[in-house]
């Protein structure tokens, strides 16, 4: 009869679903599965090889049918603007012992980062621990050495102990991740503070869209230290990296942070807890590490305004000031009883913050009552290289890490 039908479902109508609800929850499995990367059992050679002409020869060894090598070599444009392009994408051929395999063409001398494309998903390379956050991706990072300026990215033949930690700030009430690195020279065997030996230490504060791993994933600063420390062109360095986000929060990774401070950007610049809280730091530090009375402080692009600011709110304490790229106005310059303190401005020529650059320095020339564009022993401007980017910071915290500690 017409308008009384009902629906009804037997004991056979939901077996079926059940099985069509299986096969449903076994195909996504799969598919998750098959770009899950599967190392096979092929360990006698590494992921990675550089070549003696500077090319660099990539091996991965996992399931797939379709894998590229995405990397920021920037084969065409040497000088780029920005922070990292990973637009290369190049194919890798299977070879009969199942991995996939692509040699570049030579490289310039240069530290780069790279992950591969498997079947559409981005897989970092599992045979290369070397990585380096950028963008809420995980990257793998490998050096082409060459140039005395390059050869100092690679591995030191010692290295000391990287410490993660933590302190508290007061006036945030939170806690804020910091990376300290020991040098090899101090020893291992013994509590830090009794060693008899003093060390220099620099701060190097992160730009906004890094955290504390930044200097040591992207601006190799371990690597830096302890190779120029064995040429003997500086003294082995504390090197300490704090988080200087707004609002880290226990649950959240501190890598993804671009956005939330571009959000919080007033408080950036104008609240200064996070300056108050690396002053406690620098207390902390001063009182559980063998530190000597040479100090220094360094940050790259919004970094070194707060670089600037942190050597502001403790007058006396650093040597020296590194602003690399900086993003600066006049609030940032010395306090009256700061004027002792070395400034270093760095910029790249394509900097679309250069000219900020050259207005601080001129401004600070003025406040010093120098003669304008010329370099004095408290005052130095350096313009070189390319943009606004990693490559840049590199050689600039290399630089000052020889003129602060006066080894050049």
């Amino acid at each position: 009869m017409k308008g009384n039908c009902k629906l009804r479902v037997t004991n056979y109508d939901i077996k079926i679903l059940f099985l069509a609800l299986l096969l449903c929850v076994g195909i996504t499995a799969y598919a998750r599965r098959k770009h899950k990367p599967v190392i096979l059992p092929v360990y006698e050679q590494p992921s990675v090889v550089v070549e003696d002409d500077g090319a660099v020869t990539f091996r991965y060894c996992g399931e797939g049918k379709h894998v590229y090598l995405l990397t920021d070599f920037l084969f065409v444009d040497e000088d780029t603007i920005f922070y990292t392009d990973h637009s290369h994408k190049i194919k890798m051929e299977k070879q009969s012992n199942g991995c996939f395999y692509v040699t570049t063409r030579p490289v310039s001398p240069e530290t780069y980062t790279y992950c591969f494309r498997v079947d559409g998903k981005r897989v970092p390379d599992p045979l290369n621990n070397d990585t380096a956050w950028e963008r809420l991706h995980k990257w793998n990072v490998v050096t082409v050495g060459g140039t005395p300026e390059t050869d100092i990215y690679l591995q030191p033949k010692k290295q000391g102990e990287l410490i993660r930690a933590k302190w508290y700030s007061t006036e945030e009430k939170i806690y804020r991740r910091v990376n300290i690195y020991l040098p090899a020279a101090i020893s291992h065997q013994q509590s830090p503070i009794t060693n008899h030996q003093s060390f220099p230490v620099l701060y190097l504060i992160h730009g906004i869209n890094g955290y504390e791993g930044s200097w040591t994933e992207r601006g190799r600063a371990i690597q830096v230290m302890e190779n120029l420390a064995a040429q003997g062109k500086i003294e082995p360095t504390i090197l300490v990296m704090p988080d200087c986000n707004v609002g880290p929060h226990e649950d959240r990774p501190s890598h993804h942070t671009l956005f939330n401070n571009i959000m919080h950007y007033p408080r950036l610049q104008h609240d200064h807890r996070i300056e108050h809280a690396v002053s406690e730091l620098i207390r902390m530090v001063d009182s559980i590490y063998p530190v000597s009375g040479n100090q220094a402080i360094a940050g790259l692009s919004d970094g070194a305004r707060l670089a600037a600011n942190i050597a502001n709110e403790n007058p006396g304490h650093f040597n020296a000031v590194g602003m690399f790229s900086p993003v600066v106005h006049k609030s940032q310059l010395p306090c009256d009883s700061c004027t002792d303190t070395r400034y270093f401005i760095y910029a790249g020529k394509a900097d679309f913050f250069i000219n900020n650059s050259r207005r601080f320095y001129h401004r600070l020339q003025k406040q010093r009552g120098v003669e304008r564009d010329k370099n004095t022993p408290s005052a130095h401007l350096t313009i070189r290289g390319s943009g606004h980017n990693w490559r840049n910071w590199r050689r600039f915290g290399a630089d000052f890490l020889t003129k602060w500690q006066g080894k050049e």
